[in-house]
Order: structure tokens, then C-alpha cells, then sequence
């Protein structure tokens, strides 16, 4: 069960207490946050580490609706183009709420999915190979833990805000990273139907590791 929602009014000190105390559910944990209005971004290196006030505050109205245009096709399936990719679908490389690791934002319908990962151009949600956290090999490969691979999500940050509610699902490292060198796209599981290899997908292409989207 996840834990409640903050008043928005809430301070950001407070949400960061919450955050700390979060509870952990088997691959990853889930947090409450309130937004400051007043947050700011933490620069890193010269690199832009964006705040959750400013994501959800750069939320895009609706595209028109029409066919969307799929881009990386070839041995994988491709995915809807970055162009294309619904407005409540967002991505940024790093985010201070997530001690900036790199983290995709989901509002409206879309905080309802099952599960949210990052592919790179082989299609692999798991990375590195030997493990991320000290994971040991039945970690990753057996059981695929969450915290074994820096592509699948380490917590979610449950969001209110006056624009409309979203969900902060942070990863396991930075955009800017090594590690997210060849990440390539985002894949959505709707629907977790045990036994079968047809869940209902999306998947949507990044404009790059390092830029963000929506």
C-alpha cells in the first residue's frame, strides 16, 4: 500500500524527511513530497540538475491527436518517436528529489502503470551485467531485483501539486552518467498478466540519456 499524499502547502524540508523515512516494498520504495514553490535546481558540474516544481511546472498541454511516428525500429520493436511521446510522459537526467540521479515522471492515466524502465539500444533493462548495490548474480539474473540494475526504478515519489499529481519514478543513476551512455527508450507494462509474454507495452523513444523530455 502506498503511503499518503502531502499537502502541497508542506514545505520542502518536511517532504525531505518523509523521503528519508520512506518505506520499502520488496524491489523499491515509495515516498510522499511536497513542493516548495520556491525550489531550485542544484547545478552539478555545470550539468542541469532540474527540482520537481520545475518538471511538473514544464508539463506540456496535450498533443493534437493523430497517428504517432515511431522512430529505432530494426530487430526490436521501435518506439513512438520523441516527438510523439504523450505529454504526461516525461524523463529529465537528473533530479534533485532523486539525490540527482535521473528519473521519469508520470501524470494523469499514466500513474497507474505497473512498471516504468529505461532501455538501452540492445533493449536491456538490466545494467551493469554484474549488478548495481553490491547485488549478488541470483539478485540480478534469478530474482532481477530492482536495485541490481540502474535502468529499473529505485523509488517512487508520490507528487501533489496545483497543476495535477504525478509520480517521480527515480532510477538508479544519473543521466549524465557512463552507465546511462546508450540508454535509448522507455518502456511502460500496463498490465503485469501472470504466465504470459503479451503484457500490454508502450514504448516511447528519449530524445538521449542527457536531454530531457516533455
Amino acid at each position: 500500500m502506498r503511503s499518503s499524499k502531502t499537502n502541497f502547502a508542506n514545505r520542502i524540508s518536511r517532504s525531505v524527511a518523509v523521503v528519508a523515512a520512506a518505506l520499502t516494498f520488496g524491489c523499491f520504495s515509495f515516498s510522499a513530497v511536497a513542493l516548495s514553490p520556491a525550489a531550485t535546481p542544484t547545478p552539478s558540474a555545470g550539468k542541469r540538475v532540474w527540482s520537481a516544481e520545475e518538471i511538473l511546472s514544464e508539463r506540456k498541454p496535450a498533443r493534437i491527436k493523430r497517428k504517432p511516428r515511431y522512430c529505432y525500429g530494426g530487430i526490436f520493436k521501435p518506439c513512438v518517436c520523441a516527438r510523439d511521446v504523450p505529454t504526461i510522459t516525461q524523463y529529465r537526467p537528473a533530479v534533485r528529489e532523486c539525490s540527482g540521479n535521473a528519473a521519469i515522471i508520470l501524470s494523469g492515466r499514466y500513474t497507474s502503470l505497473f512498471s516504468v524502465v529505461v532501455r538501452d539500444t540492445e533493449n536491456k533493462d538490466r545494467w551493469p551485467p554484474n549488478g548495481a548495490n553490491s547485488c549478488t548474480p541470483y539478485e540480478t539474473n534469478v530474482l532481477a531485483l530492482n536495485k541490481c540494475s540502474v535502468f529499473k526504478v529505485q523509488n517512487i515519489i508520490e507528487v501533489e501539486h496545483q497543476g495535477g499529481d504525478a509520480e517521480i519514478h527515480c532510477l538508479g543513476a544519473s543521466g549524465y552518467s557512463t552507465l546511462f551512455r546508450r540508454v535509448r527508450r522507455i518502456t511502460a507494462k500496463f498490465q503485469d498478466i501472470p504466465g504470459s509474454n503479451k503484457d500490454p507495452l508502450a514504448r516511447w523513444c528519449l530524445a538521449g540519456p542527457t536531454k530531457p523530455l516533455n
